[in-house]
């Protein structure tokens, strides 16, 4: 399990999406967790080159 580097809470939904890009490898997601830390996750294209 993923978890905040600045508090140590569970980085499971629900956090809040902060912004969401579409790129060519997939799409890249920032996610605020409730300490107000701000994380980038890359959720990769299955399939797709």
């Amino acid at each position: 399990m993923n978890r905040c580097h600045r508090c140590g809470s569970p980085q499971e939904p629900p956090y809040t999406v902060v912004s969401r890009h579409f790129t060519s490898e997939g799409v890249l997601v920032y996610t605020r967790c409730a300490c107000g830390a701000v994380r980038p996750r890359l959720l990769r294209y299955d399939g797709l080159r």
